[in-house]
């Protein structure tokens, strides 16, 4: 059994130090850039890890395949570059995966920074596009329908069986798609909350209003995507009503970065 990693980078240089250095050592690295322009591929380098640049950016699904095809370990971990291991996190998970062998995915207890720790247990696809629930994470190693893809461990023989992250998800929602795809395959998926993982949401780019759009674009374009896939039903004439009228109201009340996400979300609907 053995780990290695994958991380995709795009204008991530304040915080990929942070999360390589929490990354023990001997451990395979393989750092994805997404045509950053800024020095995450040099920072990368800088840490002796292996870097792949990309000329464009294709999409955080189609980086993390690319990570992994570069792998030989047993496990992939795809990590977040706005993330930071606890000290002990990456052995928890090998002793979950010892204790589970025949488990397709694990996944740690991610807290975001400065914000109560919250938990999911099912998908998108799982509740049929409704509404879910963000419940209590257990406190004890948990079976759920649901991993969080900002810190996810997948056997990495059963990733590529599946055909790795589905590509045409340029960003949110590959992991609900890859979660429901292996728990089809009748594997397991299993909570570790041993294995403690700090996430600084929406820290890997930084932000401005035009990352504001951008989130919020693929965003809707792959709940769209995804919905389709899966026949879940999805009501674009009201969707595109409650964006512009979120529009409107941001304009009128000067809120920009409100507006950009609303702009973002109308502009994708088909």
């Amino acid at each position: 059994m053995s780990i290695g990693f994958v991380i995709v980078t795009f204008n991530s240089e304040r915080v990929l130090p942070g999360c390589l250095e929490s990354i023990p050592e001997g451990y395979n690295i393989v750092v994805v850039d997404n045509a950053s322009k800024d020095r995450s591929p040099q920072i990368a380098q800088s840490f002796g890890v292996s870097v792949i640049v990309n000329d464009s950016n294709g999409g955080f699904a189609k980086a993390c395949n690319q990570g992994a095809r570069a792998l030989t370990a047993s496990h992939v971990f795809f990590l977040n570059p706005d993330t930071v291991l606890a000290p002990d996190a990456v052995a928890r998970i090998e002793e979950a995966i010892g204790q589970h062998p025949d488990t397709g995915a694990f996944g740690p207890a991610i807290q975001v920074q400065r914000k109560r720790q919250k938990f999911r247990s099912t998908s998108y696809i799982g509740s049929h596009g409704e509404p879910y629930a963000v419940e209590s994470p257990p406190s004890e190693v948990a079976e759920v329908e649901f991993l969080d893809g900002a810190a996810l461990v997948c056997d990495l023989a059963l990733f590529w069986s599946l055909g790795g992250f589905d590509e045409r998800l340029f960003l949110y929602y590959d992991d609900d798609d890859l979660c429901f795809r292996i728990r089809s395959r009748g594997k397991r998926l299993l909570y570790i909350p041993e294995a403690r993982v700090f996430h600084e949401r929406n820290a890997s780019c930084g932000k401005s209003l035009r990352l504001d759009y951008l989130r919020s674009f693929h965003a809707a374009r792959s709940r769209v995507y995804i919905s389709r896939k899966y026949r879940i039903f999805i009501d674009i004439r009201h969707e595109k009503r409650r964006a512009a009228i979120l529009l409107c109201r941001s304009v009128a009340t000067l809120n920009l970065r409100k507006a950009a996400r609303s702009w973002g979300t109308l502009s994708a609907l088909p």
